[in-house]
């Protein structure tokens, strides 16, 4: 699947496989972050990962999600991710105030 992401005001484009049936949107930026760019910026947590914190809230197609709770279409030939509000720190990764 095309994954888009809008990073500075520009997309990139990624190639991502779907590894199982179930992958959430945060198991797709993991294997971007993992396997095609380092550099991408997001909320990765260890300690909550349980749709509790709302930390890793992002646009998915225009629609706010929680990256961690957000299981991806896998019929999708192609995603969008931004980030979930215009106070922007990097990336996908945005300032609560």
């Amino acid at each position: 699947m095309k994954v888009e992401i809008l990073r500075s005001n520009e997309v990139q484009t990624y190639e991502v496989p779907m590894l199982f049936e179930t992958m959430t949107v945060m198991d797709i930026l993991d294997y971007i972050y993992n396997n095609l760019d380092h550099s991408l910026a997001y909320f990765k947590h260890s300690s909550c990962n349980q749709a509790i914190c709302g930390r890793c809230l992002v646009k998915l197609d225009g629609k706010p999600v929680l990256a961690c709770a957000k299981i991806v279409d896998s019929d999708a030939e192609i995603i969008k991710l931004s980030p979930a509000s215009s106070n922007v720190i990097k990336d996908l990764v945005i300032s609560k105030s």
